[in-house]
């Protein structure tokens, strides 16, 4: 046989050899430390949200899991950090698909990535749903006659929020779009001091995490009146959701999603589905998550997608309309 045909003959074989090794290679996933990052604080709800969950992941697996937190810019540093690290699954991060990831296209024009197009889904993990609270002196019961006062007093009222551009702000907007009152916004560096102007009668209302104002309803310093999502919540049965009191489909709730790069290899999204999937189905997580003010909940990839692709011109609407602007 020719020289020249048996060299060609070793190069396909080594070609072969090679295209192997790196198809196989993702099936090995992980053998290597995986990097989650949480792109708020520590000791935040996203933060324990995560280390409840890959904990769990890190002890039934014996894999090597760690947190990472890297706040500033409302995520988008953290993310878009993520959205070009190397895609093989080792680096991932923590984000909202129903709030500030696809808010923050509109509110940072400057944004160096699209969380449709330059992000992996990976899974949705969890839901904190949110609820409308207003002063216990406000002369109303119930949504209806909170509408019905706030109408009648036109830029009167006030609402809180923890930040111009953050997702209180934006519900806050979006809350008084559908109603038609016009509230004025009031950011606060810190929930605490929120919680306590609400209390005292400085803040009229607060579109809220439920975990933010749950002990202050059960010691009856704030009312009630609507939660947002598609179904009661189970911190507050009594309390209706916003369909319920005639408001629409409102919903202000916070998901918990972890995203990797774009390519992310598919047994590394797999691998990670399945086991934050395994994880929400062990009674101690559920138990931990539920104490947070979290519902545990798995959706696939294709449902984040679907989430961003609807709420990017959602919020865009909102932010446009009323002005906001992130200085």
């Amino acid at each position: 046989m020719p020289r020249s045909w048996n060299g060609f003959r070793l190069c396909a074989a080594l070609a072969c050899l090679v295209l192997t090794t790196i198809v196989a290679r993702p099936a090995d996933y992980p053998n290597r430390t995986i990097r989650v990052v949480v792109p708020f604080a520590a000791a935040g709800v996203t933060d324990i949200v995560a280390r409840v969950v890959f904990q769990s992941i890190a002890e039934t697996t014996g894999k090597t899991i760690i947190v990472e937190n890297r706040p500033g810019a409302g995520g988008t540093i953290a993310v878009g950090q993520v959205a070009s690290e190397t895609p093989d699954g080792y680096t991932v991060v923590m984000a909202d698909p129903s709030g500030s990831l696809p808010a923050n296209v509109t509110l940072y024009p400057d944004l160096k990535y699209n969380p449709v197009h330059d992000l992996a889904p990976i899974a949705i993990f969890g839901v904190t749903d949110a609820v409308l609270s207003v002063n216990d002196q406000l002369p109303v019961k119930t949504a209806q006659e909170f509408i019905a006062y706030a109408k009648s007093m036109p830029g009167k009222l006030t609402f809180a929020s923890t930040g111009v551009g953050t997702p209180g702000h934006l519900n806050g907007e979006l809350f008084d779009r559908l109603t038609g009152i016009q509230a004025v916004h009031v950011p606060y560096r810190v929930v605490g001091q929120g919680v306590t102007d609400l209390i005292a009668g400085r803040i009229s209302f607060w579109i809220s995490p439920i975990p933010t104002v749950l002990p202050n309803i059960r010691q009856g310093q704030v009312r009630p009146l609507a939660v947002t999502g598609d179904r009661r919540s189970d911190e507050l049965p009594d309390v209706p959701t916003m369909k319920e009191v005639g408001i629409g489909d409102f919903d202000a709730s916070t998901t918990y999603a972890i995203f990797g790069p774009p390519g992310t290899p598919k047994p590394a999204i797999d691998w990670l589905g399945d086991e934050i999937r395994k994880a929400l189905g062990d009674p101690g997580v559920e138990q931990k998550l539920r104490a947070t003010g979290v519902q545990p909940k798995y959706e696939p990839p294709e449902n984040i997608t679907t989430m961003l692709q609807q709420r990017i011109p959602q919020w865009a609407d909102v932010i446009k309309a009323a002005g906001i602007k992130i200085n």
